[in-house]
């Protein structure tokens, strides 16, 4: 398909195409985080003393990047073999399907399928990502290409924040009003769950309708399959560290990450130690708070890194988000949770994390050269998976060791620092070595 000139006119069929894959992915976001929080919620409540019960976060959180690590080049080819428009419906039928999934595992009482069905959630956002990314230019062209994913991230953003915020209240409010109505019992969680469930499964048989209007998007037959497909990415990586300036770059996105994932889990932790009767309910919606502040901050720190940059990028507000990030950090491991002050940290540290964050991936992509650019890009989400597993691993080796969530926190506010300090020269060598 071609692209439009710079000053032809693209027709409204295009838009249409083009908002409905937004929303349908916006959606897709939403209903994955939504279910985590109920899940979470569900299962602190009824499996309590137990190793999934105490663990559900880490469970859960290990869901995310596992798909990634084993499918992702997989699902860039089924993106390149087949015609995009017809695998995000798949995707969008199959997603209805496991809620169905979900829906009767809560249905039996049964955690660990609702658990299979959360895997398989994110198995299909795994096949669902390069689809939704990759259909932009073919229904929209280049001419409003970086309009399209400038919505694409803001609404997906909006999705993750609306499906915390909501799955955490919607499941406490619900086992809060069962417990008034028949007495404090931790099996009311089942019901807690089942309802909201049920609901945005529901709700999700829109996306299929709206998945119609997406205009049908080529095949590429001579794309073939070949096994090496399943290890590419890790070539990738091998391609990446390869080159310095790419490497260093690459590395310190990936810190970001690792410190994202880590503070993704602490939320979890921080809401639990707040709320000890799990009979009762209250992480879900705990943690979701934690979540919708420190996201909205990262939203406004972007914004502003994107207006301090319009004349160019500037690497050095990478060191100014690391020190501010490091003394978020030390705000909240040092302060009551969930008091105003902790949660100005927690703004403060969103805030920060989009100037650490911004400049950096303006830096790797500016490096990348042209040819290169899918295979560095690829390389560079295994490592943001990678981190997120080194994440997991780290807070449950603090937490066996009977670290409290705050004492964890503090842990990562030297190494925000060092990573800080050190920030400066390896931007510096960064430029030199790609002059």
């Amino acid at each position: 398909m071609a692209d439009p000139e710079p000053n032809e006119t693209i027709s409204g069929r295009s838009w249409v195409s083009l908002w409905a894959v937004l929303i349908v992915q916006a959606q897709n976001a939403f209903n994955d985080n939504f279910v985590k929080l109920a899940l979470i919620g569900l299962a602190v409540t009824v499996a309590a003393g137990t190793a999934i019960g105490d663990n559900i976060e880490f469970v859960l959180a290990a869901m995310i990047p596992l798909p990634f690590v084993l499918l992702a080049p997989v699902a860039g080819w089924f993106s390149d073999r087949f015609s995009k428009s017809r695998v995000i419906f798949l995707c969008l039928i199959s997603q209805f399907v496991i809620f169905s999934l979900i829906v009767g595992s809560l249905y039996i009482r049964s955690v660990q399928l609702a658990i299979f069905g959360y895997f398989l959630l994110a198995v299909q956002s795994t096949l669902f990502s390069p689809a939704k990314q990759g259909i932009l230019k073919e229904v929209i062209g280049s001419q409003k290409l970086g309009l399209a994913n400038g919505l694409m991230q803001m609404l997906t953003m909006a999705g993750i924040l609306g499906g915390m915020a909501l799955g955490g209240e919607w499941f406490d409010a619900g086992l809060k009003s069962i417990n008034a109505e028949e007495g404090v019992d931790p099996q009311n969680a089942w019901r807690a769950a089942t309802i909201p469930v049920i609901a945005i499964g529901l709700a999700s048989l829109l996306p299929l309708i709206i998945g119609l209007f997406i205009k049908r998007t080529p095949d590429h037959p001579g794309t073939e399959f070949q096994r090496k497909i399943f290890w590419s990415h890790f070539l990738d990586l091998r391609y990446l560290f390869s080159h310095p300036v790419l490497r260093r770059t690459g590395l310190l996105i990936a810190f970001y990450w690792l410190v994202a994932n880590f503070m993704g889990l602490a939320f979890f932790g921080f809401a639990k130690e707040l709320n000890p009767d799990v009979a009762k309910g209250g992480v879900s919606s705990s943690s979701g708070r934690m979540f919708i502040v420190v996201g909205i901050g990262l939203i406004v720190g972007s914004l502003t890194v994107s207006y301090l940059t319009r004349g160019g990028n500037k690497r050095t507000l990478s060191i100014l988000g690391g020190f501010g990030m490091a003394l978020g950090l030390l705000g909240m491991g040092l302060l009551p949770p969930e008091s105003t002050a902790w949660f100005a940290c927690v703004g403060a540290m969103g805030y920060a994390s989009g100037f650490f964050i911004v400049p950096l991936n303006a830096h790797l992509q500016d490096q990348i050269e042209e040819n290169h650019r899918g295979r560095v890009l690829s390389a560079q989400n295994l490592l943001g998976s990678l981190s997120g597993i080194m994440a997991i691993a780290a807070s449950s080796l603090m937490k066996l060791a009977g670290l409290s969530v705050s004492t964890q926190v503090l842990i990562f506010v030297p190494l925000v620092i060092a990573v800080s300090i050190l920030l400066n020269k390896i931007l510096n060598v960064s430029a030199v070595s790609a002059e």
